[in-house]
């Protein structure tokens, strides 16, 4: 608002000041006219004072006009060339929907063990050993032992069709039964047959723990 009221003194002053450079001028040609007297450049000089009101009147009219218009543009010109046109929104190209999964099939599940006899243990289980759980693997009846000693065992019962493989065991005379055995610093493990089934017991420790329990078994 200080700038517009600036450029509106600024036009005032110069309009003041052209229009004294005329008047002045005016009066130097009538001064040096030597057919004219005194009053009569007094009274010509305030005809013309007279006519230059009524000439100065409409411009006097015209200058809040003239003024607003300057302000105007002062104010809105440079936002006409300095206004940002709106970009328009970019959309991100949408994907085509996936009308099948191209997740791989699961695997087909394995065969139950539905139809294959549970095979039981042929005695219970001696004081110092609890059953924890059970599996069965087709033919295979898997017990899941716990020891007081904790040295668990694996018991694995299956039909004994054919003998087992020995060649790399120990036999072990087990109350007047063969028995064959093997430890080593990974496991123990203790195999015979009783009754058509063939036991095989698996420990993480000592073959000791094996024989107490197979001996309950024969």
């Amino acid at each position: 608002m200080r700038n517009n009221d600036e450029i509106l003194k600024r036009i005032a002053n110069e309009y003041v000041e052209r229009y004294g450079m005329e008047l002045r001028a005016e009066l130097e040609q009538l001064e040096q006219a030597p057919m004219v007297s005194v009053p009569d450049i007094s009274l010509e000089r305030r005809v013309r004072r007279k006519i230059a009101a009524q000439k100065r009147r409409p411009y006097l009219r015209a200058l809040p006009l003239v003024a607003a218009c300057i302000v105007i543009t002062v104010i809105y010109l440079p936002n006409l060339f300095s206004s940002d046109v709106a970009a328009p929104p970019s959309y991100a190209p949408s994907l085509p929907s996936q009308t099948a999964s191209s997740a791989p099939a699961p695997p087909a599940a394995a065969p139950e063990a539905q139809g294959y006899a549970i095979i039981p243990l042929s005695a219970p289980l001696p004081r110092g050993f609890t059953q924890t759980g059970f599996d069965q693997d087709y033919e295979k009846s898997i017990y899941y032992i716990e020891d007081v000693n904790l040295d668990n065992i694996v018991i694995m019962l299956e039909p004994a069709n054919t003998p087992p493989d020995t060649s790399r065991l120990v036999e072990i005379n087990l109350d007047g039964t063969v028995v064959f055995g093997k430890q080593t610093d990974a496991y123990s493990l203790l195999t015979f047959s009783n009754n058509d089934v063939l036991y095989t017991l698996t420990s993480r420790h000592d073959i000791n723990t094996l024989l107490r329990l197979g001996n309950a078994l024969l």
